[in-house]
């Protein structure tokens, strides 16, 4: 079932904008090795739910950081490929994104990369989808995870990030209520 383009457009935008940015040159491995990707728990060594101060710990300084409305907190370091969604509030990672590197993998043997029918194969059929400008999100909410797969570009029908959520938690965290203009946030 397609939904429109509702991912959370900030969201979206600093993710996506990073990665196009970063995505341009070549795949070098994951900085913190060869990571696990484990739906609805962690994408490497980052889990759900520990402090974002743990990641910027371990990442270093924040490359880019927003704030979508005043319930959200999006860092993404593009050197690393890796970003997460935290709850402003509590500082608790809710939502990881790992982007444009292969070295982080599903049990299932999915990550960047990937071609479509690789994705269908493992997973079956997706909960929902949600397109983008240039990519189609396929997100299996029951299971905490979610694959970006581009429509255009190098990586045409194939992954270029994968996101790892609470279980059911995809529309709380990525469809994000337009916000009115000029309200800054």
């Amino acid at each position: 079932m397609r939904r429109g383009a509702a991912i959370g457009m900030m969201l979206v935008a600093s993710l996506g904008m990073a990665t196009m940015a970063w995505g341009q040159g070549t795949p070098t491995a994951p900085s913190q090795g060869v990571g696990g990707i484990v739906p609805g728990q962690a994408i490497g060594t980052f889990q759900l739910g520990e402090d974002v101060g743990q990641a910027v710990s371990t990442l270093g300084p924040v490359h880019s950081e927003d704030v979508i409305g005043k319930a959200l907190r999006v860092d993404y370091w593009p050197l690393r490929r890796i970003g997460t969604v935290a709850d402003a509030s509590t500082n608790k990672i809710i939502a990881l994104v790992v982007s444009m590197d292969d070295g982080y993998r599903t049990d299932k043997g999915i990550g960047a990369g990937a071609a479509l029918d690789a994705i269908h194969n493992a997973y079956g059929t997706e909960d929902t989808t949600d397109s983008g400008q240039d990519h189609n999100v396929l997100v299996y909410d029951k299971l905490g995870i979610a694959f970006a797969v581009d429509t255009s570009g190098p990586l045409l029908g194939r992954v270029s990030e994968v996101y790892v959520f609470g279980p059911g938690q995809y529309a709380k965290i990525f469809r994000q209520p337009a916000q009115p203009s000029g309200s800054g946030g």
